[in-house]
């Protein structure tokens, strides 16, 4: 399907080109821009009105643990320097499953997505007895919501001796 992103209220292309008359997108491509008050050349199916929509592209963001948008408000962690933050979740983290790995990353994805996001890299570190499948659920979620994502293995390098914290089991 092409659709024209009509006359869009703003539009940033990041060079010189005018696109204030909007863009025409052919599946996942941007095949035209459109100048102010011109019609496309390309052939579309469908007309969207952005009359109040500013069209920009996606933003980028390349660190996230996505597991962690569920104790961002946990109390005793709030307010707290790094370590003492980490020392105050490590506990809570030990115990999340499959199900809670599910529920954060659809949960971040939608926050993501909904700041204007389309591509993540998450460094998921939580790998415990009861989470076998983390990166699996993470590439599932991300595909079901058409987020594009780098998904990788974050890690704590110190150990608990110079000041780092044993791995969560």
């Amino acid at each position: 399907m092409t659709i024209w992103i009509k006359d869009p209220l703003a539009v940033w292309t990041g060079n010189d080109k005018d696109a204030r008359g909007g863009v025409v997108v052919s599946g996942d491509t941007i095949v035209e821009l459109i100048p102010a008050g011109k019609q496309p050349q390309q052939a579309y199916d469908e007309i969207f009105d952005a009359r109040t929509l500013v069209l920009v592209p996606g933003l980028v963001n390349c660190h996230h643990h996505f597991y962690q948008t569920l104790t961002r408000a946990f109390p005793a962690a709030l307010n707290k320097e790094l370590f003492s933050w980490l020392r105050a979740l490590y506990p809570v983290w030990a115990g999340l499953d499959e199900a809670a790995v599910t529920v954060s990353t659809k949960l971040a994805l939608a926050e993501l997505m909904l700041s204007g996001c389309t591509l993540v890299s998450d460094h998921h570190y939580l790998f415990n007895q009861h989470i076998q499948t983390a990166i699996d659920i993470q590439i599932a979620e991300c595909e079901r919501a058409g987020m594009r994502a780098v998904l990788t293995r974050g890690s704590m390098s110190l150990g608990k001796s110079a000041g780092g914290f044993p791995r969560i089991r």
